[in-house]
């Protein structure tokens, strides 16, 4: 783990390795930093989503923003698979990785 130094894309994506356990080699792995004016624009779109879809209390649309977007600056990590048909179910794995703490972000649903 990386210790005492900025949290870069390749040790979120070592970060998100070990905490699946189960990232084979040749995996494609990559990683995205989400700022704060990146999260700003993420709420603001699923804002717009939600007020499109029926909700327009403004205390249900915030509270199911804050549910679904980080308030910290994150690092976005995919984890694809290196071939469809060596194993595994095929599909790509996205984590986020707190910045700040350098853990993995539950799942929000």
């Amino acid at each position: 783990m990386v210790a005492n130094r900025e949290l870069d894309n390749k040790a979120a994506i070592m970060i998100v390795i070990e905490y699946l356990g189960d990232v084979q080699p040749g995996q494609r792995c990559s990683a995205v930093f989400c700022d704060t004016e990146a999260i700003r624009r993420e709420k603001e779109f699923h804002a717009t989503l939600y007020s499109q879809n029926g909700v327009h209390d403004p205390d249900t649309l915030a509270a199911m923003v804050e549910a679904n977007v980080p308030s910290a600056p994150y690092w976005l990590v995919s984890i694809k698979p290196a071939e469809p048909h060596q194993g595994g179910d095929g599909q790509t794995r996205i984590c986020k990785v707190d910045h700040r703490t350098r853990k993995v972000l539950p799942e929000r649903s």
